[in-house]
């Protein structure tokens, strides 16, 4: 069993909402997914998407790319990004995928899940960074609100850690920035010696606007789909 990571799919298979005006490399990008995604992927594989799912502003509209999703091989572990305008409750989320019979699609948030014998996956959304220019006062709330919800996610974690489990974080948005290296979330990561952070959000190289490396002891990877060229990554 693998575990692999994919953020941003942005899907729109039940809306009209073409991709390949961001550029030519989004042209049919969910065939390209799907294409990837069956060469390297198996039944018994888990896949972590860190949000920007889907393009539909309801579930009911989210239907088809839930299906597509739910068609491919291996578990998803799923997560919200600031697109993902249909995400409501986790109670209703769940209820919703439990009526449809999508049974491959599983929810990120508050909680953690042991992936194969070592790893324990945890994750949150995440916010713009207070050391960003477009920091408002009205963020702080929902700043703070992602990393209690982190917190409850490694807490979660540690509850069933063994000494040698590593700990993967999901997260949407980056936690930290070329110019900005310490912030709450990644103070956290190191507190609870997380090795290994993904996020998304960023699409193609942005190197200016996210970090990615080493620092202080944790990796961080950027996931987005476009950077991938749309294939998932082995983590």
């Amino acid at each position: 069993m693998a575990l692999f990571g994919i953020s941003d799919l942005h899907l729109a298979l039940g809306m009209d909402k073409p991709m390949d005006i961001f550029g030519n490399h989004w042209e049919n990008h969910a065939l390209q997914i799907e294409k990837n995604w069956k060469s390297l992927i198996k039944h018994e594989d888990t896949i972590v998407i860190p949000g920007d799912i889907s393009w539909a502003m309801t579930l009911d509209q989210a239907k088809s790319d839930f299906e597509f999703l739910d068609r491919l091989p291996g578990n998803k572990i799923i997560l919200k990004g600031n697109h993902d305008y249909w995400w409501s409750s986790v109670t209703k989320i769940e209820n919703y995928l439990e009526s449809n019979n999508l049974k491959t699609i599983m929810l990120l948030k508050n909680n953690s899940f042991r992936v194969g014998e070592k790893v324990l996956l945890c994750g949150t959304r995440g916010w713009i960074l207070p050391c960003e220019s477009s920091f408002k006062v009205k963020d702080e709330i929902i700043y703070k609100r992602e990393l209690g919800r982190l917190k409850n996610s490694l807490d979660s974690a540690m509850q069933m850690k063994n000494d040698d489990d590593e700990i993967i974080v999901a997260l949407h948005y980056p936690p930290m920035l070329p110019h900005c290296a310490e912030t709450d979330f990644t103070k956290m990561l190191e507190e609870y010696g997380v090795k290994l952070c993904l996020f998304g959000h960023i699409h193609g190289n942005g190197k200016e606007r996210s970090f990615e490396g080493v620092h202080e002891g944790v990796v961080y990877k950027n996931i987005s789909a476009d950077k991938l060229a749309f294939k998932p990554m082995q983590l």
